[in-house]
């Protein structure tokens, strides 16, 4: 074996004492990096499933916050954010420190890491910065500041919730704003199905509270806060039907000054001229399509469905007969009334009546009638004391705030919004653009990329109380059945006269008619209304399945057609109405209904395309 020279093993002795250091560094450091990782890793691990169980712990709550939010029931809500808001603070926490973010940037896991960290954040902001603002109104309001004091309603209050409104409002749209733009491409189910959890909640509460934000600001000056307010409070009885609701039975002046509100003039039908042409513009088609009896009578001011007609028709009434220009109008029926008294309790009239939220429907569309038949002046002149003496007592009852239910009062306005049987209009233009945005102004339907709405709509042909008797139920159904790609629509209602066999007998003239109508006694006849959306075509109209005359009737660009029938006692009568859409694609079909005594049930079913008709 050859020996290696004692020089040469010395430079090999030297050269790797050289090197031992770099490559003892590059050693520790790959060791470093590896126990790094590894207890990232692990604190990263521990962290997120803490911050999993936070949230997934958060999600119900989250949910029963809202509901109990929107029912407002304040200890509740404050009970279940005690609960939430320590879950949320920590999962927030626990997402946000360098760690995590750091971790954020490695692929596929660091786009779960990322969207877990936002929602964290989202669900923190709405807890901690939403929320509690909300209660706060809620809390004020519901517990006695919506209540009046001395006739007068707290409008300081009213002024003090805008910024807390504003603030929760801010807080939820920039929610909003950041949870669309999570990006749940490569994220796994939970993450993204939390994502559009929470989407889908936020696109609920946004528009609401966009709606509150802009309307708030507007209360203060409607209840006069900048000076006196005089408006109309228009009661439609249901009991004779009309397009928009029922004919106007009592209309009374109320004064708001500062929160203040006072009664009166009371006025009805009677106390009004009738005039030769309508006191307002007509839209076009309108004076064909109503026979001239839109704006010339204060009982025909609700023949057309459109409220901000009406509403002008019975201020410029009001002012010509009065000398009063009002800044607006509110309408509401009895069956609205009925959810009002269940806030206050029952309401002793002058004359010895009780009126309750079970009997004031009856009471008032059908009772009064029955015990006041009308066949001479100073009977219908006791109809008209009847109302009056029920308009002075809810109006007492309510700003008295003795046994007001605030609570119940708000949801029973709401209700009566839903079923358009508490309608508002304003003269004041910035009012009336929150009015249409919160759905209160009752207005034609309109579409949207989603919906296709047609109004179906039911008015008295007689001049009778017969109404009172009358239920309907309506069925829509829609398919693909052309070429074109436009869809057909079928809108099919049944109507029902519900009044006794013997009516003719049991029932006043007054409820029946006069009989000049050449109607029979106990009969109901009704025109029934279809609005076809803009552009569409109505192509057929059927009575119990016998075609009828589509007409060229229109209402600005609303196509309409109108069917008259007529059915006795116990009968049923059948009317469908055929359209076919304006434009290509689907939409879905939604109906829009006069509110009548009853509620109208509203179904869907399949269209069968072989009983369609052709054009």
């Amino acid at each position: 074996m050859m020996s290696v020279p004692p020089s040469r093993r010395m430079q090999r002795a030297h050269e790797k004492k050289r090197t031992s250091p770099f490559r003892r560094w590059w050693v520790w450091t790959i060791v470093f990096v590896f126990v790094g990782i590894v207890a990232g890793g692990a604190w990263l691990g521990t962290r997120a499933l803490q911050a999993k169980d936070d949230l997934q712990a958060a999600v119900p709550l989250v949910s029963e916050l809202k509901a109990q939010v929107l029912a407002q029931d304040v200890p509740a809500a404050q009970a279940t954010l005690d609960k939430l808001t320590p879950l949320v603070v920590e999962a927030r926490e626990l997402t946000s420190d360098p760690v995590w973010r750091a971790a954020e940037i490695v692929p596929i896991a660091g786009s779960n890491l990322s969207a877990v960290r936002e929602l964290a954040f989202v669900t923190d902001s709405i807890v901690t910065g939403a929320i509690p603002p909300l209660l706060n109104v809620v809390d004020t309001m519901m517990s006695g500041g919506l209540k009046p004091v001395d006739g007068a309603l707290n409008t300081g209050l009213l002024v003090e919730s805008i910024p807390q409104i504003e603030a929760a409002a801010d807080v939820i749209e920039n929610a909003a704003e950041v949870t669309e733009s999570i990006d749940t491409a490569h994220t796994i189910g939970q993450v993204t199905d939390a994502q559009k959890t929470m989407s889908d909640m936020l696109g609920q509460i946004t528009p609401m509270l966009k709606t509150a934000r802009e309307v708030l600001p507007l209360l203060p000056p409607a209840l006069g806060t900048d000076g006196p307010r005089q408006y109309l409070v228009m009661f439609q009885n249901n009991a004779e039907a009309r397009a928009l609701g029922g004919i106007p039975g009592a209309i009374v002046q109320m004064t708001i000054d500062n929160g203040k509100i006072s009664l009166g003039q009371q006025a009805s039908g009677r106390d009004f001229a009738t005039y030769g042409e309508s006191v307002i513009p007509a839209p076009d088609g309108v004076e064909e399509l109503y026979e001239r009896a839109f704006g010339t009578s204060i009982l025909n001011s609700t023949v057309r469905p459109s409220f901000p007609s009406a509403a002008q028709i019975v201020s410029t009434m009001w002012q010509n007969q009065f000398g009063v220009t009002v800044d607006g109008v509110v309408s509401l029926d009895p069956v609205a009334l009925s959810y009002m008294l269940k806030a206050t309790g029952p309401i002793s009239l002058a004359s010895g009546d009780t009126l309750t939220s079970k009997n004031a429907a009856s009471v008032l569309m059908n009772e009064v009638y029955l015990r006041y038949p009308g066949e001479t002046e100073a009977q219908r002149l006791q109809q008209d004391e009847f109302f009056g003496s029920v308009v002075s007592g809810v109006f007492g009852a309510v700003m008295s705030g003795g046994n007001l239910d605030p609570k119940v009062l708000a949801s029973g306005m709401m209700k009566a919004v839903g079923e358009r049987r508490l309608l508002l209009w304003s003269s004041h233009e910035a009012e009336m653009t929150q009015l249409v945005t919160a759905g209160i102004d009752g207005e034609l339907p309109v579409g949207t990329d989603k919906t296709d709405p047609v109004g179906l709509y039911t008015q008295d042909a007689i001049g009778s109380k017969m109404d009172f008797y009358l239920k309907q139920a309506v069925t829509l159904s829609q398919g693909s059945c052309r070429t074109d790609g436009r869809e057909n629509y079928r809108v099919s209602v049944d109507v029902t006269n519900i009044a006794p066999k013997n009516a003719a007998d049991v029932l006043t003239f007054y409820i029946m008619g006069d009989g000049s109508e050449g109607v029979a006694d106990g009969d109901i006849r009704i025109d029934l209304l279809a609005y076809a959306p803009p552009g569409s075509t109505i192509v057929a109209v059927r009575v119990d399945g016998d075609a009828q005359d589509v007409g060229s009737r229109h209402d600005g660009d609303y196509p309409v057609s109108r069917v008259r029938t007529s059915f006795s006692p116990g009968e049923t009568r059948n009317v469908t109405f055929d359209i076919v859409a304006a434009e290509s694609g689907t939409r879905t079909l939604a109906a829009e209904l006069t509110p009548l005594v009853y509620k109208t049930p509203v179904t869907t079913v399949p269209l069968d395309c072989a009983g369609i008709p052709t054009e």
